[in-house]
């Protein structure tokens, strides 16, 4: 089956920032690109004329994306697909044969701390594939592939990851770790400073290390590193605000509990800075 970037299509805004920052990807990543269209046919089970009408209107949506995303990137091969269904569930279907699939948010890091709706957040948890949240504010020039890393398996995940879309792109990969000092329980303790050196000293190392590795597969990467002392998503939201790309991992998990995102991946799409890629990693890797 060949891969290939997926992206959602309603005729929203959302959804057109989306398409417009889906195919640029695909130009420049050299990828073919499918438009779907979810058409939900459960109320009409048993009227058979408004599922055609259904049908019909969606085909034309879908021919009027294809055509808009033909004047954004024209090199692009492009196919279509109508799908029936509830949105959850055929989105994680598709996944499953998508290289990247793509869906549009109204959220953005002008309005830090809201929650922009659970729908891109479910979509990212449920799906197969890495899947990109891409904002509707204007993402104007921006460069630089980001990606947080922490010493873990899942982050290692997303720094590959993000060093192969770097080299794709031919971008600036930039590594960022954030790291912060728990508060103590008690007001009258304060960590010392042997303890706080050990634990920037440790962040160090984990930048130091991803670093080698993705040198190790991609010599000719150019590779920036930052070390950030705060909170991990406040940190990482605010060191991709004017990144070209975003990468964040996920633990992979099975059963009810693959529904929902780690807590920074998390809180990135409730601050997001940038359009954000959310790789699962498999479950497996982190026992």
């Amino acid at each position: 089956m060949t891969k290939k970037i997926v992206i959602g299509v309603d005729g929203s805004e959302p959804a057109r920032a989306a398409l417009r920052w889906g195919v640029g990807y695909a130009q420049r990543a050299k990828t073919e690109v499918e438009l779907f269209y979810v058409i939900d046919l459960t109320p009409f089970s048993d009227t058979p004329v408004f599922e055609s009408e259904a049908l019909a209107e969606g085909q034309k949506l879908l021919d009027q994306e294809v055509a808009y995303a033909k004047s954004v990137a024209p090199d692009v091969t492009y196919t279509t697909n109508l799908a029936p269904g509830t949105p959850t569930a055929v989105f994680e279907e598709e996944s499953k044969g998508a290289e990247l699939m793509v869906v549009g948010t109204h959220k953005g890091s002008k309005l830090p701390n809201v929650i922009f709706g659970s729908k891109p957040i479910r979509l990212a948890a449920s799906a197969h594939s890495p899947v990109a949240v891409v904002p509707t504010y204007d993402l104007g020039e921006r460069h630089g592939v980001y990606v947080a890393v922490d010493g873990s398996p899942t982050g290692n995940v997303a720094l590959e990851y993000a060093a192969r879309a770097a080299d794709s792109l031919g971008e600036t990969l930039h590594i960022v770790s954030a790291w912060t000092i728990p508060a103590m329980p008690a007001t009258d303790v304060a960590w010392s400073a042997q303890i706080i050196e050990e634990v920037r000293n440790e962040s160090r190392a984990v930048l130091q290390g991803a670093k080698d590795l993705v040198s190790g597969m991609l010599p000719d990467l150019k590779i920036e590193t930052q070390l950030i002392e705060a909170e991990p998503v406040r940190g990482i939201v605010e060191a991709a605000k004017h990144a070209a790309l975003l990468v964040v991992g996920n633990r992979g998990r099975k059963g009810l509990t693959r529904l929902f995102l780690g807590s920074v991946s998390h809180g990135v799409l409730n601050n997001i800075p940038s359009p954000v890629i959310i790789v699962r990693a498999d479950e497996n890797l982190e026992k």
